[in-house]
């Protein structure tokens, strides 16, 4: 069995110093907000995926969930590929100074001028086609890794829209399609590895297991009509991250289990991991400062300078993220006496834009800052245009 590890999270007090650090640093700027995301955290979690895994799997960290270019050129200088659900983040994936055979492309949308650059400039780039249209594409893309993405059709428990593995996806080829997919992947060389993303937020560990299981028989299935003509196993990401305070559970069940269902799946094939949350959420924080209290509303309504611009899965999602809140003094001192219930609202001009509703937290006054927790993943590189809102400042810590 393998030992657990310590995945580090911030609490609310060790946020509140780092950021009074901040402050100290700053005390002519006139920010109103400040992003701040640590080294420390994301490379434990980077330390994580390579003491589980096998010395040869590539974990590709997933680009959409955070593309400020100064963390993914840390993880590329890490060791660490990049997972690409864009033709624009293939390209944020080299500007990062990833080796192209570090790069997994994803886009269920690909164009054949895209999968043609890719051809000539990306030579031993995985990309992972989406569809059987998509197959007739690439058929002369000769110097790409090519795989073929399954729909494993098994309910992982995630959540609403985040679930992608039923028979209304637009990701993958679905599972009872095996016959064609099995036939494609023998006519055509470069098809070295099937990939599988069953959802976001899974919540069924058995069930995760269950579809990268589906997908490795398939490949074995492959490999009896033909040696080793599937290489690889892109088995994807979606593991949560913890957002409540506690203890973040790391992914030694999940490959013990993994170990146990699919017999040798890390001697046979090459893994590839698309983690993105999981890596990314806790690794950054957000100090917003109030500017105004509205005392005269139902319940008082803290304004502060980010809101769904920032934070647009917590405000438009039928499925929001959970964020800790906590509030410090003007000086970044941490606020711990006290509790009233506040609507924390943002400064975009439309009716909906609330981080939260009826938290309760110490006295807030204008001036004082709120921060929220554990903003790593899928805020700024889901940035909203809306009002044309400069965007945050990123502290790297």
């Amino acid at each position: 069995m393998i030992k657990q590890a310590v995945l580090i999270r911030y609490n609310n007090k060790e946020r509140s110093e780092i950021f009074k650090t901040i402050l100290e640093k700053e005390k002519t700027s006139t920010e109103k907000s400040y992003y701040i995301y640590s080294k420390n955290i994301l490379n434990n979690r980077l330390s994580h995926l390579k003491e589980l895994f096998p010395d040869n799997a590539l974990h590709a960290i997933a680009i959409k969930t955070q593309n400020e270019p100064r963390v993914l050129s840390h993880i590329v200088n890490k060791g660490f590929g990049l997972e690409a659900a864009s033709f624009e983040e293939v390209m944020l994936a080299k500007k990062a100074g990833c080796p192209a055979e570090k790069i997994v492309f994803d886009s269920p949308v690909k164009t054949q001028e895209e999968i043609n650059y890719c051809n000539e400039h990306f030579k031993g780039l995985l990309l992972n086609v989406n569809c059987f249209s998509e197959l007739e594409r690439i058929k002369k893309a000769k110097n790409l890794k090519i795989g073929i993405r399954i729909n494993p059709l098994v309910d992982t428990g995630a959540p609403g829209i985040y679930n992608v593995s039923n028979n209304r996806s637009k990701f993958g080829i679905p599972i009872n399609q095996k016959e064609i997919i099995i036939k494609y992947a023998l006519a055509i060389d470069n098809v070295y590895a099937l990939h599988v993303h069953a959802g976001s937020e899974i919540g069924k560990l058995e069930g995760h297991i269950e579809a990268i299981k589906r997908i490795y028989e398939i490949a074995e299935e492959i490999n009896a009509r033909q040696k080793n003509k599937i290489k690889i196993l892109d088995i994807g990401g979606g593991f949560s991250a913890k957002m409540e305070e506690g203890i973040q559970q790391g992914l030694e069940d999940f490959v013990n289990l993994l170990e146990s269902k699919c017999p040798n799946i890390f001697f046979n094939y090459k893994i590839i991991t698309e983690y993105g949350r999981f890596v990314h959420a806790h690794a950054a924080f957000v100090a917003s400062r109030v500017e105004y209290v509205l005392d005269y509303t139902e319940a008082p309504i803290a304004l502060i300078h980010v809101g769904a611009d920032l934070f647009p899965r917590e405000i438009y999602s039928t499925h929001p993220p959970y964020h800790q809140i906590s509030v410090v003094s003007p000086e970044g001192n941490l606020k711990e006496k006290g509790n009233k219930k506040y609507d924390i609202g943002g400064p975009l001009c439309f009716s909906g834009d609330f981080l939260r509703r009826d938290v309760e937290l110490p006295e807030i006054q204008e001036k004082d800052w709120i921060i929220i927790a554990d903003c790593g993943a899928n805020t700024l590189s889901m940035w909203s245009g809306h009002c044309s809102r400069e965007k945050v400042k990123l502290v790297f810590i």
